[in-house]
């Protein structure tokens, strides 16, 4: 058992005190401790090679009680499933090898072969179990296609059989699975927010190049009815003058036009050394000066669409390719009035605060009058949030295009529309005090329901009989029927 690189989370989302109880309930640590409580004075050294060479279930055994404690102490210490996910705690808790024995233990789906060339070699040794058969190069391309289809529809059985056996696993272990079963750079991005709702859209078999493209234009109550959505499919693409044009927008190119004159500019024999340079040179610039030439640039991009309405027309998102940075996009609108976004949970909150006064007071160490004041600040921030949000929307942004590249390009900016949105047209929400009640509601229904997995996890880590573990099934139907 290698002992890898795990990651290093940030302090200042999760504190020392709970990295180090994380630490304390790893699988090996668990053993070295059981050992050294029989008396056993051998060096940790000698107590992992011991570990490693337990039986398999006997590891188990141990992998399975440090996930138990960790679900626990998440519990306990109240750590939100937002930081566990940003902070990458499980890899923390577990190497990649443990977490795949862990899963394998637990009767997780097992994983296809990424291609087509491994699949065809699994399928012809458990068909055969001769490894005489012919290579792949001597297939021919009819047969070729059709493992390649065939390694397809396994991928997407795989993918189901995942869904299915993450909605049995407690919620602290959900999202943790889910991006160890498909651990894409876009599962990790949703992970932090719609989880297991959201894992539909994840799995599709949506190329990359698909997922970056928007598949809705507006939300429904911003779309008018004379604009006729596109799809990804047959979405018409900008010509290349286009393109160059909106180029010569960048803020980069801008600042290095502007500030650098011809005799000072180098030869480059590659456009894409001379894009590189001149990069460089914009990224050097301070801040002020910055937002100076990004609103420059967006403002010459308006009078690119003012002459081209059929991208308008169209909804063909071209802001991304202008603002090439995420957090570009954001300066632009944070600039032209877009409110800052507060923390997702009065934990963050804290912590926020905590590493600007330099405290070294955590979470845990404060009251629980403490804890209910942060919580009651943070429904007030959200709230003044939603109202400016609604005003930025409707009366900042200037047309409808415009708020569909701002949905399109700002994270979290339709969720928290809709939200909001909802909230002002609501028959039964018409003041703030009943936003605050409803979402107070939500808070206890939510930390009811984990209060209750977590007991459910606890028996069901017991031996029990199977009329008592269908006990259990028929007591949790219950209960979500009750907090439905």
């Amino acid at each position: 058992m290698p002992r890898g690189q795990r990651p290093k989370p940030s302090t200042t989302l999760v504190s020392e005190e709970i990295l180090k109880e994380i630490k304390s309930v790893r699988p090996l640590r668990l053993f070295i401790n059981k050992e050294k409580r029989k008396g056993i004075a051998d060096n940790p050294f000698t107590l992992r090679v011991k570990f490693c060479q337990l039986p398999k279930d006997k590891q188990a055994r141990y992998l399975q009680k440090s996930v138990d404690k960790y679900i626990q102490l998440l519990d306990e210490k109240d750590v939100d499933e937002s930081v566990q996910i940003e902070c990458k705690l499980f890899d923390y808790l577990l190497m990649k090898g443990e977490q795949k024995k862990y899963f394998e233990s637990i009767n997780a789906p097992p994983k296809p072969p990424g291609t087509a060339v491994p699949y065809y070699n699994q399928i012809v040794k458990q068909e055969t179990d001769d490894d005489s058969e012919p290579a792949w190069k001597s297939l021919s391309t009819s047969e070729k296609q059709n493992y390649k289809r065939r390694r397809k529809e396994a991928k997407a059985e795989y993918l189901s059989q995942v869904r299915n056996f993450a909605n049995d696993l407690p919620e602290r272990l959900r999202t943790d699975f889910l991006l160890f079963a498909e651990p894409s750079p876009t599962n990790r991005q949703i992970a932090h927010t719609s989880f297991i709702n959201d894992y539909d859209d994840i799995i599709s078999s949506a190329t990359i190049r698909q997922r970056r493209k928007s598949l809705t234009a507006l939300p429904e109550s911003l779309q008018p009815s004379t604009i006729t959505t596109t799809t990804v499919d047959n979405q018409p693409k900008l010509s290349r003058g286009q393109l160059n044009i909106i180029h010569q927008c960048i803020p980069s190119v801008l600042y290095y036009e502007t500030n650098v004159s011809d005799n000072d500019k180098p030869t480059f024999t590659r456009t894409m050394t001379k894009n590189a340079y001149i990069r460089s040179m914009f990224n050097q610039i301070d801040e002020s000066e910055r937002i100076k030439y990004i609103l420059k640039s967006v403002k010459k991009w308006s009078e690119f669409l003012q002459s081209n309405p059929s991208i308008i027309e169209n909804q063909i998102a071209t802001l991304h390719l202008l603002l090439v940075k995420n957090e570009d996009i954001v300066a632009y609108f944070s600039a032209v009035g877009l409110p800052q976004r507060p923390p997702t949970t009065s934990y963050l909150l804290y912590n926020y605060e905590r590493v600007e006064a330099g405290s070294q007071t955590s979470w845990t160490d404060l009251s629980p009058t403490q804890r209910d004041d942060y919580t009651q600040r943070l429904i007030d921030l959200k709230n003044d949030y939603y109202q400016k949000l609604i005003h930025f929307v409707d009366n900042v942004l200037p047309s409808n295009h415009m708020r569909y590249e701002f949905f399109r390009n700002v994270k979290f900016a339709m969720k928290d529309y809709e939200l909001a949105n909802r909230y002002r047209t609501s028959e039964n929400i018409t003041e703030p005090m009943n936003f605050v009640e409803s979402y107070l509601q939500k808070i206890s229904k939510s930390n009811d329901i984990n209060q209750f997995n977590q007991i459910k996890a606890q028996l069901l880590a017991t031996e029990l009989t199977n009329e008592q573990k269908q006990l259990i099934e028929d007591l949790t139907e219950l209960m979500h029927k009750h907090m439905q």
